[in-house]
Protein backbone atom coordinates (compact mmCIF):
# COMPACT_ATOMS: atom_id res chain seq x y z
CA UNK A 1 0.00 0.00 0.00
CA UNK A 2 2.84 2.38 0.90
CA UNK A 3 4.70 1.37 -1.91
CA UNK A 4 1.42 2.50 -4.17
CA UNK A 5 1.32 5.12 -2.42
CA UNK A 6 4.47 6.41 -3.77
CA UNK A 7 4.14 5.52 -7.19
CA UNK A 8 0.97 7.67 -7.19
CA UNK A 9 2.85 10.61 -5.34
CA UNK A 10 5.50 10.29 -7.91
CA UNK A 11 3.14 10.35 -10.81
CA UNK A 12 1.66 13.42 -9.49
CA UNK A 13 4.66 15.24 -9.24
CA UNK A 14 6.01 14.70 -12.27
CA UNK A 15 2.60 15.46 -13.94
CA UNK A 16 2.41 18.71 -11.90
CA UNK A 17 6.07 19.55 -12.62
CA UNK A 18 5.53 18.62 -16.51
CA UNK A 19 2.50 21.13 -16.83
CA UNK A 20 4.18 24.13 -14.17
CA UNK A 21 6.96 23.41 -17.47
CA UNK A 22 4.64 23.92 -19.86
CA UNK A 23 3.10 26.59 -18.65
CA UNK A 24 6.32 28.70 -17.59
CA UNK A 25 8.06 27.45 -21.26
CA UNK A 26 4.57 29.39 -22.76
CA UNK A 27 5.41 32.24 -20.56
CA UNK A 28 8.49 33.09 -21.43
CA UNK A 29 7.42 32.83 -25.00
CA UNK A 30 4.63 35.49 -24.78
CA UNK A 31 6.71 37.38 -22.70
CA UNK A 32 9.54 37.08 -25.44
CA UNK A 33 7.05 38.14 -28.20
CA UNK A 34 5.96 41.33 -26.67
CA UNK A 35 9.32 42.74 -25.54
CA UNK A 36 12.21 44.65 -27.22
CA UNK A 37 12.49 45.36 -31.04
CA UNK A 38 10.76 43.02 -33.71
CA UNK A 39 14.01 41.14 -34.54
CA UNK A 40 14.45 40.26 -30.55
CA UNK A 41 11.42 39.34 -30.37
CA UNK A 42 11.23 36.24 -32.48
CA UNK A 43 11.95 33.18 -31.00
CA UNK A 44 12.20 29.27 -31.76
CA UNK A 45 11.02 26.70 -29.70
CA UNK A 46 10.39 23.73 -32.51
CA UNK A 47 7.20 22.86 -32.04
CA UNK A 48 6.48 24.16 -28.69
CA UNK A 49 6.27 27.33 -29.34
CA UNK A 50 7.83 29.79 -32.10
CA UNK A 51 7.17 33.69 -33.18
CA UNK A 52 8.40 34.06 -36.58
CA UNK A 53 7.95 35.66 -39.67
CA UNK A 54 6.92 34.30 -42.87
CA UNK A 55 7.70 34.24 -46.49
CA UNK A 56 5.49 37.03 -46.97
CA UNK A 57 6.58 39.26 -44.26
CA UNK A 58 3.32 38.17 -41.62
CA UNK A 59 4.18 37.51 -38.46
CA UNK A 60 3.41 34.16 -37.27
CA UNK A 61 3.04 32.75 -33.55
CA UNK A 62 2.65 28.71 -32.84
CA UNK A 63 2.01 26.68 -29.92
CA UNK A 64 2.29 23.25 -29.24
CA UNK A 65 2.93 22.17 -32.81
CA UNK A 66 -0.57 22.75 -35.19
CA UNK A 67 -2.82 23.54 -32.60
CA UNK A 68 -2.66 27.26 -32.00
CA UNK A 69 -1.94 29.50 -34.36
CA UNK A 70 -1.66 33.62 -34.42
CA UNK A 71 -0.46 35.47 -37.58
CA UNK A 72 -0.76 39.53 -38.39
CA UNK A 73 0.34 40.98 -41.54
CA UNK A 74 1.37 44.85 -41.81
CA UNK A 75 -1.76 45.68 -43.66
CA UNK A 76 -3.44 44.49 -40.96
CA UNK A 77 -5.19 41.42 -41.72
CA UNK A 78 -5.36 38.89 -38.44
CA UNK A 79 -5.63 34.69 -38.45
CA UNK A 80 -6.41 32.95 -35.49
CA UNK A 81 -6.43 29.60 -34.62
CA UNK A 82 -7.28 27.10 -32.60
CA UNK A 83 -7.11 23.77 -34.20
CA UNK A 84 -9.59 21.41 -35.01
CA UNK A 85 -12.26 23.88 -33.32
CA UNK A 86 -12.03 27.50 -34.07
CA UNK A 87 -10.04 29.64 -36.73
CA UNK A 88 -10.83 33.21 -37.46
CA UNK A 89 -9.72 35.51 -40.51
CA UNK A 90 -9.78 39.61 -40.20
CA UNK A 91 -9.70 41.96 -43.03
CA UNK A 92 -9.67 45.67 -42.04
CA UNK A 93 -9.53 46.72 -45.76
CA UNK A 94 -12.54 44.63 -46.82
CA UNK A 95 -13.88 44.68 -43.62
CA UNK A 96 -14.65 41.16 -43.53
CA UNK A 97 -14.41 38.59 -40.40
CA UNK A 98 -14.75 34.56 -41.10
CA UNK A 99 -15.40 32.24 -38.30
CA UNK A 100 -15.31 28.48 -38.67
CA UNK A 101 -16.32 26.11 -36.10
CA UNK A 102 -15.72 22.75 -36.42
CA UNK A 103 -16.14 23.01 -39.96
CA UNK A 104 -18.53 21.62 -41.43
CA UNK A 105 -20.61 22.14 -38.24
CA UNK A 106 -20.61 25.28 -38.00
CA UNK A 107 -19.48 28.61 -39.23
CA UNK A 108 -19.83 32.68 -39.03
CA UNK A 109 -19.37 35.59 -41.88
CA UNK A 110 -19.53 39.59 -41.91
CA UNK A 111 -18.67 41.50 -44.49
CA UNK A 112 -19.28 45.69 -43.58
CA UNK A 113 -22.77 45.85 -42.19
CA UNK A 114 -23.88 41.96 -43.56
CA UNK A 115 -23.59 39.17 -41.04
CA UNK A 116 -24.37 35.54 -41.66
CA UNK A 117 -23.71 32.14 -39.36
CA UNK A 118 -24.69 28.54 -39.95
CA UNK A 119 -24.84 25.47 -37.47
CA UNK A 120 -25.17 22.36 -39.12
CA UNK A 121 -28.77 22.92 -40.84
CA UNK A 122 -29.87 25.83 -39.02
CA UNK A 123 -28.81 29.45 -40.67
CA UNK A 124 -29.17 32.92 -40.22
CA UNK A 125 -28.46 36.14 -42.56
CA UNK A 126 -28.81 39.56 -41.35
CA UNK A 127 -28.27 42.10 -44.58
CA UNK A 128 -27.74 45.36 -41.89
CA UNK A 129 -26.76 44.56 -38.63
CA UNK A 130 -26.88 48.59 -38.16
CA UNK A 131 -30.43 48.39 -39.48
CA UNK A 132 -32.73 47.01 -36.75
CA UNK A 133 -35.30 46.38 -39.63
CA UNK A 134 -33.54 45.37 -42.10
CA UNK A 135 -34.05 42.20 -44.64
CA UNK A 136 -32.74 38.95 -42.86
CA UNK A 137 -33.30 35.26 -42.90
CA UNK A 138 -33.58 32.44 -40.21
CA UNK A 139 -33.84 28.69 -40.95
CA UNK A 140 -33.91 25.47 -39.23
CA UNK A 141 -34.05 22.80 -42.11
CA UNK A 142 -36.30 21.57 -43.10
CA UNK A 143 -38.99 22.48 -39.95
CA UNK A 144 -38.87 26.13 -39.32
CA UNK A 145 -38.86 29.59 -41.19
CA UNK A 146 -38.96 33.38 -40.27
CA UNK A 147 -37.19 36.47 -41.70
CA UNK A 148 -38.08 40.06 -43.03
CA UNK A 149 -38.35 40.21 -46.86
CA UNK A 150 -36.46 42.93 -48.98
CA UNK A 151 -39.51 45.01 -48.69
CA UNK A 152 -40.02 44.69 -45.45
CA UNK A 153 -42.75 42.27 -45.04
CA UNK A 154 -42.56 39.73 -42.31
CA UNK A 155 -43.19 35.67 -42.98
CA UNK A 156 -42.84 32.19 -40.66
CA UNK A 157 -43.66 29.11 -40.99
CA UNK A 158 -43.50 25.66 -39.31
CA UNK A 159 -43.15 22.61 -41.85
CA UNK A 160 -45.62 20.85 -42.90
CA UNK A 161 -48.40 22.60 -40.99
CA UNK A 162 -47.79 25.86 -42.29
CA UNK A 163 -47.36 29.53 -42.95
CA UNK A 164 -45.48 31.93 -45.39
CA UNK A 165 -42.36 32.22 -46.80
CA UNK A 166 -40.44 34.71 -48.99
CA UNK A 167 -37.61 34.24 -51.51
CA UNK A 168 -37.41 30.73 -50.60
CA UNK A 169 -36.02 28.17 -54.34
CA UNK A 170 -36.24 30.29 -56.22
CA UNK A 171 -39.87 32.15 -54.95
CA UNK A 172 -40.76 35.51 -54.26
CA UNK A 173 -43.37 33.57 -51.69
CA UNK A 174 -44.15 30.27 -51.02
CA UNK A 175 -47.78 29.75 -48.79
CA UNK A 176 -48.46 26.33 -47.69
CA UNK A 177 -51.44 24.47 -45.37
CA UNK A 178 -50.65 20.91 -44.09
CA UNK A 179 -48.61 20.41 -47.01
CA UNK A 180 -49.04 18.65 -49.77
CA UNK A 181 -52.89 19.52 -48.71
CA UNK A 182 -52.99 23.35 -50.18
CA UNK A 183 -49.77 25.29 -51.40
CA UNK A 184 -49.20 28.60 -53.18
CA UNK A 185 -46.35 30.13 -54.60
CA UNK A 186 -44.81 33.41 -56.65
CA UNK A 187 -42.71 34.64 -59.09
CA UNK A 188 -42.83 38.28 -59.93
CA UNK A 189 -46.26 38.05 -61.35
CA UNK A 190 -46.45 34.51 -62.39
CA UNK A 191 -48.47 32.43 -59.24
CA UNK A 192 -49.38 29.02 -58.64
CA UNK A 193 -51.42 27.18 -56.46
CA UNK A 194 -51.46 23.42 -55.73
CA UNK A 195 -53.75 20.95 -54.32
CA UNK A 196 -52.11 17.29 -52.93
CA UNK A 197 -49.05 18.33 -54.87
CA UNK A 198 -47.88 16.85 -57.10
CA UNK A 199 -51.70 16.02 -58.21
CA UNK A 200 -53.31 19.16 -58.68
CA UNK A 201 -51.73 22.28 -59.88
CA UNK A 202 -52.67 25.61 -61.80
CA UNK A 203 -50.13 28.17 -63.02
CA UNK A 204 -50.67 31.88 -64.54
CA UNK A 205 -49.62 34.87 -64.84
CA UNK A 206 -47.45 37.29 -67.73
CA UNK A 207 -48.37 34.49 -70.87
CA UNK A 208 -47.66 31.78 -69.04
CA UNK A 209 -50.52 29.15 -68.27
CA UNK A 210 -49.98 25.68 -66.79
CA UNK A 211 -52.71 23.34 -65.58
CA UNK A 212 -51.93 19.62 -64.33
CA UNK A 213 -54.10 16.64 -62.91
CA UNK A 214 -51.37 14.38 -62.66
CA UNK A 215 -50.53 11.83 -63.87
CA UNK A 216 -53.75 11.84 -65.72
CA UNK A 217 -53.74 15.38 -67.83
CA UNK A 218 -51.32 18.85 -67.54
CA UNK A 219 -51.56 21.79 -70.50
CA UNK A 220 -48.69 23.87 -70.59
CA UNK A 221 -48.51 27.71 -72.61
CA UNK A 222 -45.66 30.07 -72.68
CA UNK A 223 -46.40 33.46 -74.56
CA UNK A 224 -45.80 32.82 -78.47
CA UNK A 225 -42.81 30.39 -77.24
CA UNK A 226 -44.15 26.90 -77.10
CA UNK A 227 -47.76 24.69 -76.34
CA UNK A 228 -47.06 21.33 -74.04
CA UNK A 229 -49.37 18.68 -73.20
CA UNK A 230 -49.27 14.81 -71.73
CA UNK A 231 -51.83 12.33 -70.98
CA UNK A 232 -51.27 9.45 -68.64
CA UNK A 233 -47.76 10.76 -68.42
CA UNK A 234 -45.20 9.45 -69.33
CA UNK A 235 -46.95 7.18 -71.90
CA UNK A 236 -48.12 10.06 -74.44
CA UNK A 237 -46.59 13.87 -74.45
CA UNK A 238 -46.92 16.24 -77.35
CA UNK A 239 -45.56 19.75 -78.35
CA UNK A 240 -45.89 22.74 -80.22
CA UNK A 241 -43.20 25.71 -81.09
CA UNK A 242 -43.47 28.57 -81.98
CA UNK A 243 -40.18 30.56 -82.03
CA UNK A 244 -39.11 31.50 -86.07
CA UNK A 245 -36.41 29.39 -87.06
CA UNK A 246 -37.63 26.74 -84.30
CA UNK A 247 -41.37 26.11 -84.98
CA UNK A 248 -42.95 22.93 -84.68
CA UNK A 249 -44.26 20.02 -83.27
CA UNK A 250 -43.09 17.05 -81.84
CA UNK A 251 -44.52 13.62 -79.71
CA UNK A 252 -43.61 11.06 -77.45
CA UNK A 253 -45.09 7.53 -77.69
CA UNK A 254 -43.28 6.12 -74.86
CA UNK A 255 -41.74 3.69 -74.75
CA UNK A 256 -42.40 2.89 -78.25
CA UNK A 257 -41.14 6.58 -80.51
CA UNK A 258 -41.44 9.34 -81.17
CA UNK A 259 -40.56 12.09 -82.68
CA UNK A 260 -39.98 15.82 -83.06
CA UNK A 261 -39.73 17.86 -86.52
CA UNK A 262 -38.59 21.55 -86.50
CA UNK A 263 -37.67 23.74 -89.09
CA UNK A 264 -34.15 23.86 -88.45
CA UNK A 265 -33.95 20.24 -86.95
CA UNK A 266 -35.94 16.58 -87.02
CA UNK A 267 -35.58 13.99 -84.08
CA UNK A 268 -36.45 10.12 -84.23
CA UNK A 269 -36.86 8.30 -80.62
CA UNK A 270 -36.86 4.89 -81.01
CA UNK A 271 -37.69 3.24 -77.00
CA UNK A 272 -36.90 6.64 -75.03
CA UNK A 273 -34.84 7.93 -73.95
CA UNK A 274 -32.63 4.79 -75.28
CA UNK A 275 -32.60 5.42 -78.98
CA UNK A 276 -32.43 9.05 -80.41
CA UNK A 277 -31.57 10.37 -83.99
CA UNK A 278 -31.35 13.76 -84.52
CA UNK A 279 -29.91 16.06 -87.43
CA UNK A 280 -30.13 19.83 -87.52
CA UNK A 281 -28.66 22.45 -89.40
CA UNK A 282 -25.80 23.33 -86.60
CA UNK A 283 -26.02 19.88 -84.69
CA UNK A 284 -26.79 15.98 -85.59
CA UNK A 285 -26.84 14.09 -82.72
CA UNK A 286 -27.13 9.93 -82.05
CA UNK A 287 -27.86 7.87 -79.61
CA UNK A 288 -27.69 4.34 -79.44
CA UNK A 289 -28.34 3.69 -76.79
CA UNK A 290 -28.01 6.13 -74.41
CA UNK A 291 -26.43 6.83 -71.81
CA UNK A 292 -23.43 3.90 -73.58
CA UNK A 293 -22.95 5.20 -77.08
CA UNK A 294 -23.33 8.93 -77.78
CA UNK A 295 -22.09 10.91 -80.51
CA UNK A 296 -22.85 14.08 -82.18
CA UNK A 297 -21.15 16.78 -84.99
CA UNK A 298 -21.46 20.69 -85.16
CA UNK A 299 -21.54 22.78 -82.78
CA UNK A 300 -20.72 20.03 -80.62
CA UNK A 301 -18.11 17.59 -81.64
CA UNK A 302 -19.14 14.53 -78.95
CA UNK A 303 -18.60 10.73 -79.09
CA UNK A 304 -18.97 8.43 -75.77
CA UNK A 305 -18.60 4.97 -75.16
CA UNK A 306 -20.00 5.31 -71.44
CA UNK A 307 -18.31 4.20 -68.86
CA UNK A 308 -15.27 3.20 -70.89
CA UNK A 309 -13.74 6.81 -73.21
CA UNK A 310 -15.49 9.64 -73.94
CA UNK A 311 -14.02 13.06 -75.44
CA UNK A 312 -16.84 16.26 -76.04
CA UNK A 313 -15.38 19.47 -78.04
CA UNK A 314 -17.11 22.96 -78.41
CA UNK A 315 -16.09 26.43 -78.77
CA UNK A 316 -13.46 27.18 -76.40
CA UNK A 317 -14.51 23.93 -74.24
CA UNK A 318 -12.72 20.68 -74.51
CA UNK A 319 -13.06 17.50 -72.03
CA UNK A 320 -12.77 13.87 -72.15
CA UNK A 321 -13.16 10.79 -69.77
CA UNK A 322 -12.06 7.08 -69.38
CA UNK A 323 -13.31 4.55 -67.06
CA UNK A 324 -15.84 7.12 -65.64
CA UNK A 325 -16.25 8.44 -62.95
CA UNK A 326 -11.94 7.87 -62.68
CA UNK A 327 -10.26 9.84 -65.59
CA UNK A 328 -11.25 13.62 -66.29
CA UNK A 329 -9.30 15.92 -68.66
CA UNK A 330 -10.66 19.34 -69.51
CA UNK A 331 -9.54 22.45 -71.59
CA UNK A 332 -11.17 25.58 -71.06
CA UNK A 333 -10.62 29.17 -73.54
CA UNK A 334 -11.09 32.02 -71.18
CA UNK A 335 -9.43 34.61 -73.82
CA UNK A 336 -6.01 35.72 -73.18
CA UNK A 337 -5.58 32.51 -70.95
CA UNK A 338 -6.17 28.21 -71.26
CA UNK A 339 -7.13 26.57 -68.02
CA UNK A 340 -6.31 22.68 -67.74
CA UNK A 341 -7.11 20.20 -65.65
CA UNK A 342 -6.37 16.40 -65.53
CA UNK A 343 -7.97 13.82 -62.47
CA UNK A 344 -7.30 10.64 -61.46
CA UNK A 345 -10.32 9.76 -59.08
CA UNK A 346 -8.89 10.13 -56.07
CA UNK A 347 -5.32 9.46 -56.38
CA UNK A 348 -4.48 12.41 -58.92
CA UNK A 349 -5.40 16.03 -59.33
CA UNK A 350 -3.51 18.21 -62.00
CA UNK A 351 -4.50 21.72 -63.24
CA UNK A 352 -2.87 25.18 -64.40
CA UNK A 353 -3.49 28.45 -66.39
CA UNK A 354 -0.75 29.84 -68.75
CA UNK A 355 -0.97 32.73 -71.09
CA UNK A 356 -2.04 31.99 -74.84
CA UNK A 357 0.30 34.12 -76.06
CA UNK A 358 3.68 32.84 -76.27
CA UNK A 359 6.59 35.19 -75.54
CA UNK A 360 9.39 35.98 -76.94
CA UNK A 361 11.24 32.67 -76.40
CA UNK A 362 8.29 31.05 -77.96
CA UNK A 363 6.97 29.73 -74.27
CA UNK A 364 4.02 30.36 -72.85
CA UNK A 365 3.66 31.42 -69.28
CA UNK A 366 2.27 29.66 -66.53
CA UNK A 367 0.14 31.78 -64.43
CA UNK A 368 -0.95 29.12 -61.29
CA UNK A 369 -0.05 25.40 -61.29
CA UNK A 370 -1.41 22.82 -59.20
CA UNK A 371 -0.18 19.02 -58.62
CA UNK A 372 -1.84 16.73 -55.51
CA UNK A 373 -1.37 13.18 -55.52
CA UNK A 374 -3.44 11.93 -52.46
CA UNK A 375 -2.92 11.18 -49.65
CA UNK A 376 1.51 11.57 -50.29
CA UNK A 377 2.14 15.62 -51.29
CA UNK A 378 0.62 18.38 -52.82
CA UNK A 379 2.26 21.63 -54.71
CA UNK A 380 0.80 24.65 -55.77
CA UNK A 381 2.58 27.89 -57.55
CA UNK A 382 0.29 31.28 -58.37
CA UNK A 383 2.61 33.52 -60.14
CA UNK A 384 6.06 34.01 -58.17
CA UNK A 385 4.49 31.85 -55.03
CA UNK A 386 5.04 27.85 -54.59
CA UNK A 387 3.98 25.57 -51.83
CA UNK A 388 4.88 22.43 -51.13
CA UNK A 389 3.47 20.13 -48.47
CA UNK A 390 2.85 16.79 -46.89
CA UNK A 391 0.90 14.73 -46.25
CA UNK A 392 -2.54 15.40 -48.04
CA UNK A 393 -5.40 13.26 -46.71
CA UNK A 394 -8.20 15.22 -48.57
CA UNK A 395 -8.66 14.37 -51.59
CA UNK A 396 -9.99 16.91 -53.96
CA UNK A 397 -8.33 20.68 -53.82
CA UNK A 398 -8.52 21.72 -50.27
CA UNK A 399 -11.33 24.09 -49.36
CA UNK A 400 -10.36 27.52 -47.51
CA UNK A 401 -11.95 26.22 -44.11
CA UNK A 402 -10.21 23.07 -44.63
CA UNK A 403 -7.12 24.92 -45.24
CA UNK A 404 -7.16 26.90 -41.54
CA UNK A 405 -8.90 23.97 -39.79
CA UNK A 406 -7.19 20.59 -40.39
CA UNK A 407 -4.63 20.40 -43.09
CA UNK A 408 -1.97 22.07 -40.72
CA UNK A 409 -2.88 18.99 -38.50
CA UNK A 410 -1.38 16.26 -40.92
CA UNK A 411 0.96 18.43 -42.61
CA UNK A 412 4.46 16.70 -41.47
CA UNK A 413 6.88 18.96 -43.87
CA UNK A 414 5.82 22.03 -45.83
CA UNK A 415 8.20 24.00 -48.01
CA UNK A 416 6.98 27.74 -48.98
CA UNK A 417 8.88 29.99 -51.18
CA UNK A 418 8.35 33.70 -52.80
CA UNK A 419 10.89 34.71 -55.23
CA UNK A 420 14.21 34.07 -53.37
CA UNK A 421 12.38 33.95 -49.98
CA UNK A 422 12.07 30.04 -48.92
CA UNK A 423 10.66 28.41 -45.63
CA UNK A 424 11.18 24.18 -45.11
CA UNK A 425 9.04 23.43 -41.99
CA UNK A 426 9.14 19.30 -40.56
CA UNK A 427 7.32 18.07 -37.96
CA UNK A 428 5.15 21.39 -36.79
CA UNK A 429 8.64 22.91 -36.66
CA UNK A 430 11.26 20.03 -34.91
CA UNK A 431 13.65 21.18 -38.00
CA UNK A 432 13.28 24.69 -39.36
CA UNK A 433 15.06 26.63 -42.70
CA UNK A 434 14.55 30.14 -43.87
CA UNK A 435 16.23 31.62 -46.38
CA UNK A 436 15.42 35.67 -47.40
CA UNK A 437 17.39 36.27 -50.59
CA UNK A 438 21.09 35.40 -50.76
CA UNK A 439 21.48 37.71 -47.47
CA UNK A 440 20.06 36.06 -44.80
CA UNK A 441 19.58 32.03 -43.67
CA UNK A 442 18.86 29.92 -40.76
CA UNK A 443 18.61 26.67 -39.57
CA UNK A 444 17.21 24.52 -36.36
CA UNK A 445 16.40 21.21 -35.60
CA UNK A 446 14.64 21.66 -31.98
CA UNK A 447 16.74 21.21 -29.35
CA UNK A 448 19.88 20.19 -30.47
CA UNK A 449 21.06 22.70 -32.92
CA UNK A 450 20.49 26.04 -34.49
CA UNK A 451 22.42 28.69 -36.99
CA UNK A 452 22.08 31.68 -38.39
CA UNK A 453 23.53 33.65 -41.01
CA UNK A 454 22.38 37.17 -41.84
CA UNK A 455 24.60 39.75 -44.41
CA UNK A 456 21.75 42.75 -44.28
CA UNK A 457 23.90 45.05 -42.58
CA UNK A 458 26.22 43.76 -40.68
CA UNK A 459 28.38 40.43 -41.33
CA UNK A 460 26.71 38.24 -38.81
CA UNK A 461 26.64 34.22 -37.80
CA UNK A 462 25.15 32.52 -34.84
CA UNK A 463 24.94 29.61 -33.65
CA UNK A 464 23.45 27.40 -30.50
CA UNK A 465 23.42 23.95 -29.22
CA UNK A 466 20.54 22.86 -26.26
CA UNK A 467 19.27 26.67 -27.07
CA UNK A 468 22.17 28.33 -25.74
CA UNK A 469 24.29 25.26 -23.62
CA UNK A 470 26.78 26.41 -25.87
CA UNK A 471 26.98 29.36 -27.91
CA UNK A 472 28.82 31.84 -30.38
CA UNK A 473 27.75 34.96 -32.30
CA UNK A 474 29.60 37.33 -33.94
CA UNK A 475 27.78 40.99 -35.21
CA UNK A 476 30.51 43.05 -37.12
CA UNK A 477 33.92 42.84 -35.24
CA UNK A 478 31.39 42.29 -32.28
CA UNK A 479 32.00 38.55 -30.85
CA UNK A 480 30.46 36.92 -27.84
CA UNK A 481 30.79 33.38 -26.79
CA UNK A 482 27.97 31.73 -24.52
CA UNK A 483 28.17 28.76 -22.18
CA UNK A 484 25.74 27.36 -19.43
CA UNK A 485 22.70 29.37 -20.93
CA UNK A 486 23.52 32.83 -18.43
CA UNK A 487 27.47 32.75 -18.63
CA UNK A 488 28.50 35.24 -22.10
CA UNK A 489 31.97 36.34 -22.65
CA UNK A 490 33.51 38.90 -25.64
CA UNK A 491 34.71 41.68 -27.31
CA UNK A 492 32.72 44.26 -27.72
CA UNK A 493 32.73 46.41 -31.29
CA UNK A 494 35.71 49.58 -31.46
CA UNK A 495 33.73 52.49 -31.96
CA UNK A 496 35.02 53.93 -35.28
Amino acid sequence: MVLLRSVRFRRTVESNAMRVWITGLLLLSAGLAFAGDEEARTFDWGFIASRQPDVHGDMRTKFLGPFFEFASSTNGMEFRAFRPLHSKVYDPVARRETHDILWPIAMAKRHDTEFRWRFLLTYYHDFDVNDPVSRYRFMSLPIYFQGRDKDKRRYAAIFPLGGRIHEFLTRDEIEFLLFPLLARSSINEVETKDVLWPIYSRTEGKGIYRFRIFPFYARSHHRDKFEKRFILWPFWTWARYKEPGHSGTGYILWPLWGHVELEDQETWMFVPPLFRFSKGQRLDYSHYPWPFIQHSRGLVEKLYIWPLWGEKHMHGYYRSFALWPIVHNMRVDRGKTMARTFLVVPFYLSSSSVEKEKDEAGDREVLGKYRKVWPLFSYRREGSESCFRTLELWPLRTPAPMERLYAPLWTLYSRTGIGENMDHELLWGLYRQRRRGGDVFSSALFPLWEWRRDDREKETREWNLLKGLVGYSRKGTQKQVRVLYFLRFGRKEKSP
